[in-house]
C-alpha cells in the first residue's frame, strides 16, 4: 500500500519522505505524509459519491469553521482518494479523560459555536447533497426509505440474523415513526464523535470526517455522539479497549449545558431511538457486506455489538444518556 500512496503523491507532484499509517479509519484507509499531508483512500462502496461530496463540503466551509483543506481529490488505478492538508492536534478521543474539567468545557463549547454555524445552513431537501443520491420532500420519508433499503439487502444477500430480532426493529420503527413529521433540513455532520475532532493547546484544532454529511434536522446528530459516549470501546484501537460510558458522559452533559436547542425537539428520545435502530442495522449490514468474500453470508455469525446496540434504543429499560 505504502508504493500506493507514493504513487499517487508522485501523480500530484507531493514530495514524499515518511509515510505513516494512521490508526483509527473505520471506513478508509488513512496515511500522513511527513508532516505536510493526509492521504485518504476511499474503502467501501460509494467511495467516490462520499469523498466528492465532503471535499466540496470541506471546501465551502474552510474560512468558517476549523476544517482539514483539500490539496486534491482524484482516482487512481480504480481507487478513490483525497488528499489533506496536514493539522496538528491530537485526537480528542484520545485525550478527553485527561483533560481538567475546565478544558473540557471550553473544548464544548467551541464545539457548539462551530455546530450552530453549520446548523445555520438550511438544506432545499432531506438527504445526501449529491446528484446520484435520492432527494425528500420529509424526514421521515428520508429515514423509512434508507430502513427499507437496509431490510431489503438484507433479504437478498440471505444475512441470517438472531430469530425475532428484524422482526422487533421493524415493529418498533413502525410503532414509532410518527414523531420523524416535524423537522427542518440544515447542514449536519452525520458522524460526529469524539474520534473525529482534534484538539491543540486547549483548543478545537479541526473538526474530521465529514463524508456522511446531510441534509437532516440538527437533532441527528445526537445518534452518534451518545453511541459514542455510551460505547466507546467501539471505535477504540483493538488493543486499547480500556474506556467506559462513565469516561465520556460528561460530554453529553456538557452539550446539553451549551446547546440546549439540540435537546428542544419534541419527543427527542423516540426520535434518537429510530436513528440508533435505523444506523445500526445499516452499518451492521455494510460491517457483513465488506466480509462476505471471505464468509458465506449463510455461515455468518451476528456481530454481537450491533445486536446489542439495537435492543437496548428499542427498549423502554434500556441504557441511554439523556
Amino acid at each position: 500500500m505504502e508504493t500506493f500512496v507514493r504513487k499517487i503523491c508522485q501523480q500530484e507532484g507531493i514530495n514524499v519522505q515518511q509515510i505513516q499509517v494512521l490508526g483509527g479509519g473505520q471506513v478508509n484507509a488513512v496515511f500522513q505524509i511527513d508532516n505536510n499531508y493526509v492521504v485518504r483512500i476511499g474503502a467501501r462502496e460509494n467511495a467516490w459519491q462520499r469523498l466528492q461530496r465532503e471535499t466540496e463540503l470541506l471546501q465551502s466551509l474552510a474560512d468558517e469553521i476549523p476544517v482539514p483543506r483539500i490539496y486534491a481529490f482524484g482516482q487512481q488505478d480504480g481507487f478513490v482518494y483525497q488528499i489533506q492538508h496536514y493539522v496538528p492536534g491530537q485526537n480528542l478521543f484520545a485525550i478527553w479523560t485527561e483533560l481538567e474539567p475546565q478544558v473540557q468545557a471550553n473544548l464544548v463549547a467551541e464545539l457548539v459555536a462551530y455546530l450552530k454555524i453549520l446548523h445555520k445552513r438550511v438544506g432545499p431537501y432531506f438527504g445526501y447533497a449529491h446528484a446520484d443520491t435520492p432527494q425528500y420532500a420529509t424526514w421521515a420519508d428520508f429515514l423509512e426509505a434508507n430502513f427499507q433499503r437496509t431490510l431489503a439487502e438484507i433479504a437478498d444477500l440471505q444475512i441470517r440474523m438472531v430469530p425475532g430480532f428484524l422482526e422487533l426493529a421493524i415493529t418498533y420503527f413502525a410503532d414509532h415513526k410518527h414523531v420523524l413529521q416535524a423537522a427542518t433540513p440544515v447542514q449536519i455532520h452525520g458522524d460526529l464523535t469524539l474520534v473525529n475532532m482534534l484538539a491543540d493547546h486547549g483548543k478545537l484544532a479541526a473538526l474530521l470526517d465529514f463524508e456522511y454529511a446531510l441534509y437532516a434536522p440538527s437533532d441527528y446528530e445526537l445518534w452518534t455522539i451518545e453511541a459514542f459516549c455510551l460505547y466507546p470501546n467501539d471505535w477504540a484501537p483493538a488493543d486499547n479497549e480500556v474506556f467506559c460510558a462513565t469516561d465520556f458522559a460528561n460530554f453529553i452533559q456538557l452539550l446539553r449545558k451549551y446547546y440546549p436547542e439540540l435537546f428542544a425537539t419534541p419527543h427527542l428520545r423516540e426520535r434518537v431511538n429510530l436513528y440508533h435502530l435505523e444506523g445500526n442495522l445499516r452499518s451492521y449490514l455494510a460491517w457483513r457486506k465488506a466480509n462476505l468474500s471471505t464468509i458465506p453470508a449463510d455461515k455468518m455469525a451476528a456481530k454481537e455489538f450491533y445486536m446489542a446496540h439495537i435492543t437496548n434504543f428499542s427498549s423502554t429499560k434500556g441504557i441511554k444518556l439523556f
